[in-house]
């Protein structure tokens, strides 16, 4: 495994990123940490997978919304919900969508439902894309650098897997609060 990381760390940041967001972006960070890739780098691949994600949404709600029932039946009430944001903010709103748990991949798809201009979406999914991975890109640096330097003394792998499970513990229900006011404000 690790010699398939090494050889493939850009890869595995790409997909990471892709299919699990900001975890893929601190797997990127240590594997810059490991020397695999570089913090450039998890950048430019963090804002080109978030961009072409939200790309895919975009033409989803714009092309597929009424051919495709399936779009519909998952993401229907989600969609009509984030509407009324979606019309109020516009394409703006794809600055902050991905920060916004709970309808960041909503939010593409309501824009393309409503014919937001490609340039302009374009534009602000980019610029969107690359604040959010550097954000979570060097959050991810400097709290991984502040742990080590608190805890370079220790080498048991219990202390390290209790303070792991301790975090997505907490991240979870940080993550799962924030998703519950969104949806309450969206109602």
């Amino acid at each position: 495994m690790e010699h398939f990381l090494r050889n493939n760390g850009y890869v595995t940041v790409f997909l990471t990123v892709a299919f699990s967001g900001e975890f893929g972006l601190f797997v990127g960070v240590a594997l810059a940490h490991a020397g695999s890739v570089t913090m450039p780098g998890v950048i430019a691949l963090g804002t080109a997978a978030s961009f072409i994600g939200n790309m895919l949404y975009y033409y989803a709600g714009k092309f597929l919304w009424d051919k495709w029932g399936l779009l519909k039946r998952n993401f229907g009430s989600k969609v009509e919900a984030t509407s009324r944001i979606a019309w109020r903010y516009g394409s703006p709103l794809m600055l902050i969508a991905r920060f916004l748990y709970g309808i960041r991949n909503i939010i593409p798809i309501a824009l393309g439902l409503f014919g937001v201009n490609i340039m302009v979406f374009m534009i602000f999914n980019i610029v969107g894309a690359f604040a959010w991975a550097w954000f979570f890109t060097e959050a991810g640096n400097v709290f991984s650098i502040q742990v080590m330097k608190a805890f370079s003394g220790f080498r048991s792998g219990l202390i390290w897997g209790i303070i792991t499970s301790a975090m997505v513990a907490v991240l979870y229900f940080m993550i799962r609060k924030a998703v519950l006011i969104i949806q309450k404000r969206v109602r």
